[in-house]
């Protein structure tokens, strides 16, 4: 599977020119036979909006995600795109998952919010996991990532890969390194996570965005300059016999972890 990681800069609270943004990356990873485009969280409005949510956040169905169901229908690409979402009387931090057909597959709602965050968000409480011609794949967004019971539920749910989308600022570089590693190596599964740049307020985005194989390894690493990079990556390489964490966790544990999801 071809992926492209689009590290860039949202404008804040400009909803066109974050989308022609987009649309130019997206032009640019299918010239380069990308068949996933990955960008960074809230790309669609930038980070600091929580003063502006109500007037700028979106349902699912809203004209932005359209207008990027089309790009990526004509592109015959797929795209994980976060946007501010509206949902009834509720906002989330949210992904689309867009397939190459245009069609939505799923939208993915952030349940561990950072900081402030909570103050105008609404967490989450599902994990889907999407199936598509590559394989079943699961969505993290940011904060999610620190927590290693959500990454473990994906993989119990069928996750055979996981993208992060995330907004993650000075100084937490090395948790996100740290974090991703461990995460591909305790569920053996690959990860792509697609950090931003730029800063907001008093919030510097360091970007480092990353791909790591199932078994840790880093496949890719940007620096902190803007780039679409590209990372081929198998969701269905060989395991070590000897490991086999998520077959092996024990089954008090699995029970534990399915029965909590369950109930929320």
């Amino acid at each position: 599977m071809r992926i492209a990681i689009a590290q860039c800069t949202p404008h804040l609270a400009d909803k066109k020119e974050n989308l022609n943004m987009m649309t130019r990356y997206l032009y640019q990873a299918k010239e380069q036979k990308a068949e996933l485009v990955i960008f960074p969280e809230l790309v669609l409005t930038g980070y600091s909006i929580g003063n502006q949510l109500a007037s700028i956040a979106e349902e699912a169905d809203g004209p932005s995600l359209q207008f990027m169901q089309q790009v990526c229908r004509e592109l015959a690409i797929f795209a994980l795109i976060s946007f501010p979402e509206k949902n009834g009387n509720a906002y989330h931090i949210s992904s689309a998952f867009i397939q190459d057909d245009g069609s939505i597959a799923g939208i993915y709602r952030k349940t561990h919010l950072f900081s402030s965050e909570a103050q105008y968000f609404t967490p989450g409480n599902e994990w889907p996991v999407f199936a598509t011609k590559f394989g079943n794949i699961g969505v993290m967004i940011c904060y999610d990532l620190e927590f290693p019971e959500v990454t473990r539920l994906l993989r119990l749910n069928g996750a055979e890969m996981v993208l992060v989308n995330t907004a993650n600022m000075e100084p937490y570089e090395r948790y996100q390194h740290i974090y991703m590693q461990s995460r591909a190596m305790e569920n053996e599964i690959p990860l792509v996570i697609c950090n931003r740049l730029g800063q907001e307020d008093n919030l510097k985005f360091f970007g480092h965005s990353m791909a790591v194989n199932h078994e840790g390894n880093i496949l890719l690493q940007l620096d902190s300059e803007e780039a679409l990079r590209i990372v081929d990556i198998s969701l269905h390489e060989a395991r070590d016999p000897e490991l086999n964490y998520a077959h092996r966790l024990h089954e008090s544990v699995r029970c534990a972890l399915l029965n909590c999801l369950h109930h929320e």
